[in-house]
């Protein structure tokens, strides 16, 4: 009878994934009405037309309702996190194309590495010319 409702009670549970969890962090709130507000499945035509229509029966009284101010904040963070994505992808062309120039392009060390080389190999066939000549 017991593990018949534990296992019922495993059944009934919800396990949410690490960016559900992550969100909830963030923003308890925010979340919270992502999981159970309708307005949140609603596209932003929809709900830029609610705002309206919320300032067209209230007045200038409309941004102190809930409704209104949910509405707003869906609106601004769906524009806050199409901004993020677009600075994200922007940051990784910038990353990819710092990473291919220093692929093509030899590093400045590994340049001066070969010119000490080429140096010193100068300064031993120079000396061992040197001590070939006869000398005077």
């Amino acid at each position: 009878m017991l593990s018949q409702r534990y296992s019922q009670q495993q059944q009934k549970q919800y396990i949410f994934t690490a960016s559900e969890v992550a969100e909830y962090e963030y923003c308890p709130l925010a979340w919270w009405h992502e999981q159970y507000e309708p307005l949140v499945a609603a596209d932003t035509e929809e709900l830029f037309a609610r705002m309206v229509e919320l300032e067209h029966d209230y007045g200038p009284q409309a941004t102190t309702l809930p409704e209104y101010q949910v509405i707003e904040q869906l609106l601004l963070r769906r524009g806050a996190f199409e901004e993020g994505q677009e600075q994200h992808r922007e940051h990784a062309l910038a990353v990819a194309e710092i990473a291919e120039e220093r692929s093509s392009t030899p590093c400045l060390s590994n340049q001066l590495l070969q010119t000490i080389r080429l140096v010193v190999i100068v300064i031993l066939v120079l000396a061992v010319a040197s001590s070939l000549l006869p000398s005077h």
